[in-house]
């Protein structure tokens, strides 16, 4: 990644930030943008303490304001323009569908969708202009699949794949690759497993037992893996790698 000026979304905890950490060592020039400041600061701090490149820009990508001046903050910050951009940012809710609200659905279809689109544009031109680019969504194996209690969030992911494809598309004569990590379930702040347990009219300890156990390797996959694929749609090894959609969840959806 060396030479490389990256911007990630959601990269304050969890995914955005595990992935943020991996670039950076492997020597990325890396924006973080989430709406916490303070969890941003955290995660570049441990970055530069490392010795790595890092900055942080406080950012709520559902607002047009903030996406624009992210775009344009970001530039600067990392000395030229952005050529990788991973939109990890995203909402989770676990609910029965006649128990999510028009409001839940509107939440997570801004966020997971809309935003995504927003962040998007306000990079594409960058992305275009480079010579070799990347555009990686952080989607997840409810965009291939079923799943019960979060038909929201799946129509979302969905949605996502379907961008992914047709950006892929549209884009594949210029040095642009667009792709999309679909992870299954990995323990991070996003989910909230006394809700799903509340879904699914289980214990807590029933429900993870049984995410767990739907897995072919017995467990969830890490934050550090799901980074490593990360780490390889962006590199020059991946520029066959165009419009896929790549699960990595121990073998859960084996599509």
């Amino acid at each position: 990644m060396q030479g490389r000026n990256v911007v990630i979304t959601g990269a304050g905890r969890g995914i955005g930030a595990g992935i943020a950490t991996a670039f950076a060592a492997a020597g990325a020039k890396v924006v973080l943008a989430a709406r916490s400041a303070d969890q941003l600061d955290s995660v570049r701090n441990r970055i530069v303490a490392t010795g790595g490149q890092a900055w942080s820009v406080p950012c709520d990508i559902s607002s047009d304001r903030d996406v624009e001046r992210l775009a344009s903050e970001a530039t600067g910050l990392a000395g030229g323009p952005i050529d990788t951009l991973i939109n990890n940012a995203g909402v989770y809710k676990s609910a029965r569908f006649e128990d999510h609200t028009t409001a839940d659905w509107q939440q997570i279809m801004d966020v997971n969708v809309v935003a995504t689109v927003r962040v998007t544009k306000a990079f594409l031109d960058d992305l275009l202009a480079a010579e070799r680019s990347r555009l990686i969504f952080l989607a997840s194996i409810a965009g291939k699949k079923p799943s019960f209690g979060q038909a929201a969030y799946n129509a979302s992911k969905h949605a996502q794949l379907a961008l992914t494809r047709c950006l892929a598309l549209e884009y594949g004569g210029t040095g642009l690759r667009v792709n999309a990590i679909c992870p299954g379930f990995t323990k991070t702040d996003l989910i909230d497993v006394d809700t799903i347990a509340q879904t699914q009219g289980v214990t807590p300890e029933t429900a993870w037992a049984s995410i767990e156990s739907a897995s072919a390797i017995g467990r969830t996959v890490t934050i550090e893996e799901i980074a490593a694929l990360a780490l390889y749609l962006a590199s020059d090894a991946a520029d066959g790698m165009n419009g896929q959609s790549i699960a990595i969840d121990g073998g859960i959806s084996y599509v």
